[in-house]
């Protein structure tokens, strides 16, 4: 490690420069959603346009899905600290590159790149709380990554709504934030002493991962990603669509509906007495009512209502899914567990899109696509409700997800 090494026991300052790392997750998408109907309009002569904006919009959480389990082999073998700076500038300059730029097809090519170094990133940053904290210090500072990053989304959605009032171009600029994280990093973030292939435990056996069980959980959150999306994305489209034109009011209100994921966290920590599959239930009823009230009710006041619904529902489904995966797998194989739930988050966030797209062109309208989600998630809800209630599912998992919820 040489240099990169630094003795000494990770204290608060540590923990608060990985937390702030939080923000390029959300970062990624919130900060051009605002400004995406702006987009479909300047370049509506191409006409691949709704495909490539939809690529802009979520591109970079396909390259994140793709790379994250590799980013794992190269933070092992290479070290945690020399990668995590070079991919903040990388970041910053991938995210930047818009501000310059005026073709549609460079526009997606840079959203991609930004894929890869959010995705260095983000792996980078849950590797060293990992390797910086252990106990109950480890879980207070996971929850404070997980805690900031929605709040995050937050300020980024209004930022980016205020100043794409001033020029599409401008929201791009947010990224330079990357830049500013490098020298608190530089100056903070020391290399591990050990390795996790370097602590001298034996490696675990392959049946120790559970992987039937833990594909059908990270199916579970794919498509749960898929609908936490909706309202991120589609938002704006249904806004503009019902009279709302401003980008700086379309970001704030972006801003209000977001709160509601903090607020289903909250909620989620006040329903110990229900296993994890029970609140999925909840989560897909929050779901089906937000989509079914966004698509059914052709007012800016139903999509905003519809949107904050849907958000309390992810709120109450990202904890439900994370407990419900890794309380089931043995600590030898919970890094496995974990590169798969981040592979799943990412490609239902880029899924997403796409089949609400797909939907559009066979229903012939975004609040009819919208409306139809809605549908399938009431009867996710009804099997899931009746499968919950009904049959009895993974005692030890359910047992442990209720007393970690």
């Amino acid at each position: 490690m040489g240099a990169d090494t630094v003795a000494g026991r990770p204290g608060f300052m540590h923990g608060l420069v990985i937390v702030a790392l939080a923000w390029v997750g959300p970062a990624a998408g919130v900060v051009i959603a605002p400004i995406l109907p702006t987009l479909v309009q300047v370049f509506r002569a191409d006409p691949h346009v709704d495909v490539k904006i939809a690529l802009v919009a979520t591109g970079p959480a396909l390259l994140v899905a793709l790379s994250s389990l590799t980013y794992g082999f190269l933070l092992d073998h290479f070290g945690r600290r020399r990668i995590l700076i070079a991919a903040l500038i990388y970041y910053g300059l991938a995210g930047t590159a818009p501000f310059l730029l005026d073709s549609l097809d460079w526009i997606v090519a840079t959203r991609l790149a930004v894929g890869l170094g959010e995705g260095a990133v983000i792996t980078a940053g849950t590797a060293l709380i990992a390797d910086y904290f252990t106990g109950a210090e480890r879980e207070r500072w996971m929850a404070a990554q997980t805690g900031a990053a929605p709040l995050a989304a937050v300020g980024l959605v209004v930022l980016g709504g205020a100043l794409g009032a001033i020029d599409w171009h401008a929201p791009f600029l947010i990224y330079t934030g990357g830049w500013l994280l490098v020298l608190p990093v530089f100056m903070l973030i020391f290399e591990p002493a050990e390795s996790a292939a370097q602590s001298g435990q034996a490696p675990a056996p392959p049946t120790d991962f559970k992987w039937t069980q833990s594909i059908w959980i990270s199916i579970a959150l794919a498509l749960s990603m898929l609908c936490f999306m909706i309202p991120i994305i589609q938002f704006s489209f249904l806004a503009t669509e019902r009279g709302m034109t401003s980008p700086s009011t379309i970001g704030l209100f972006s801003a209000l509906v977001t709160l509601g994921n903090p607020l289903g966290s909250l909620i989620f920590v006040f329903l110990p007495f229900l296993s994890a599959p029970r609140k999925l239930v909840i989560a897909y009823v929050l779901f089906a009512a937000g989509f079914l009230l966004m698509g059914a009710v052709a007012t800016t006041a139903a999509a905003i209502v519809g949107s904050l619904l849907a958000n309390i529902g992810a709120g109450i489904m990202f904890p439900a899914l994370a407990t419900w995966l890794l309380a089931t797998l043995p600590a030898t194989v919970r890094g496995r567990g974990s590169g798969l739930f981040t592979t799943a988050t990412f490609l239902g966030q880029f899924a997403s899109p796409l089949v609400i797209l797909g939907c559009q062109r066979l229903t012939g309208s975004l609040s009819h696509a919208v409306f139809t989600v809605g549908c399938v998630c009431a009867v996710v809800a009804a099997v899931a409700g009746y499968r919950s209630f009904g049959t009895r599912i993974s005692p030890a998992a359910a047992a442990a997800g209720a007393r970690r919820g």
